[in-house]
């Protein structure tokens, strides 16, 4: 998490003049106007590829994209500018909109998504996946990728940088998503979290989507199911900003399960609440059985001292007593332990989904058929 656009004092280059020493400005001399945005230069003198290999788990399978990335570009990208340069006549906030699509359409570039594409489709006919699973293969894919923040360069990486170092941060990480599916047709857009510094992504879905923007919610920095929002980021940070919302020049396409994930979600909550009341519910049989357990043991002694005095009728007479106190400890621990397979159960559910977010089907099946 890092903040790359801040969008109260904003960092590019303001070119409004040109330093002239010894010589007159020509009349006809105008500065340009107008914005220049990132862009890759291929590294002269340079030659051949670096193969790059990621293995990824995937609906319960492990996966292994391994790509031949042109080491030219690489090395291009990583060494551009990724800042701005805005001349005179170009207003503050004109670059914003398409500051990160920039990154994410820099032509360069095309190869390298038309290539690490074309491993995706090989698995996305493979398992014949239909638009939503496809989106939740790429999204698992950059998911799985690691998070990494460089401490000294605070800028975004363009998507090849990202796949070539196999790491990025929040930006690096939704770019790339972004990127692979734009290309596939989808309805994407970058959310940018000015506040918590931090960036997303967001998947167009038909329902008002992460407060109203119309999109469903992508965390790429950890595995999570798209629309799944994380309680708090690295660090402890809750997201309660509203995020500024850019749209990528992708398609039309738009993830359709969204209503199973709000089930998922609304199973969750269910197995949160309940986990914590039957641990509630426990703790307190705990302490009844202890109390008890120790009236069970005294009166235990106290008949075993009646029986060695060999005093039989009082011995007779306390023994329905103890009876009793052993069968109260015996339904209590039964009602405890009843209570306690109700909490591993909904803990059981938590842990399922929480082991298996690469597997939306599979993890929709588990909590539809545990929650009732």
């Amino acid at each position: 998490m890092r903040r790359i656009i801040d969008i109260r004092a904003l960092s590019v280059a303001l070119v409004m003049a040109l330093a002239l020493s010894g010589c007159a400005l020509a009349s006809d001399l105008r500065l340009p106007s107008g914005i220049v945005y990132p862009s890759i230069t291929p590294a002269a003198d340079t030659a051949g590829d670096r193969t790059v290999s990621h293995s990824f788990r995937f609906e319960g399978t492990n996966r292994t994209v391994t790509l031949d990335v042109d080491e030219s570009v690489y090395l291009g990208a990583k060494a551009a500018t990724k800042s701005v340069v805005r001349f005179r006549g170009a207003r503050a906030d004109d670059w914003l909109e398409s500051y990160y699509p920039a990154f994410i359409w820099e032509e360069h570039q095309d190869e390298f998504f038309s290539d690490l594409l074309s491993a995706m489709r090989s698995i996305r006919a493979a398992e014949q996946l239909d638009v939503d699973r496809y989106a939740e293969l790429l999204t698992v894919f950059v998911q799985s990728l690691p998070y990494h923040t460089d401490p000294v360069d605070l800028e975004p990486k363009f998507p090849i940088e990202t796949f070539a170092e196999t790491a990025g941060d929040c930006d690096d990480k939704a770019l790339l998503l972004a990127g692979l599916l734009a290309r596939e047709g989808y309805d994407v857009a970058i959310m940018l979290f000015d506040a918590e510094q931090h960036v997303a992504l967001g998947l167009r879905v038909d329902s008002p989507g992460y407060r109203g923007t119309g999109y469903a919610f992508v965390e790429t920095t950890a595995p999570g199911l798209i629309g799944m929002v994380p309680d708090a980021l690295d660090g402890g940070i809750e997201l309660l900003s509203a995020p500024h919302v850019f749209p990528v020049d992708g398609g039309t396409t738009r993830y359709g399960a969204d209503d199973q994930v709000d089930v998922i979600l609304a199973g969750l909550a269910v197995a949160s609440e309940r986990a914590e009341a039957s641990s509630r519910e426990v703790e307190r049989a705990d302490t009844e059985l202890r109390a008890l357990g120790v009236r069970v043991e005294a009166e235990a002694d106290r008949l075993d001292e009646l029986r060695s005095a060999g005093k039989t009728a009082e011995y007779n007479a306390a023994v329905p007593g103890y009876n009793a106190l052993v069968a109260e400890f015996n339904r209590l621990a039964e009602q405890r332990n009843t209570v306690a397979d109700e909490h591993n159960g909904w803990v059981d559910l938590q842990r399922f989904v929480a082991d298996n977010l690469d597997d939306r089907p599979a993890v929709y099946r588990y909590v539809t058929a545990n929650v009732r």
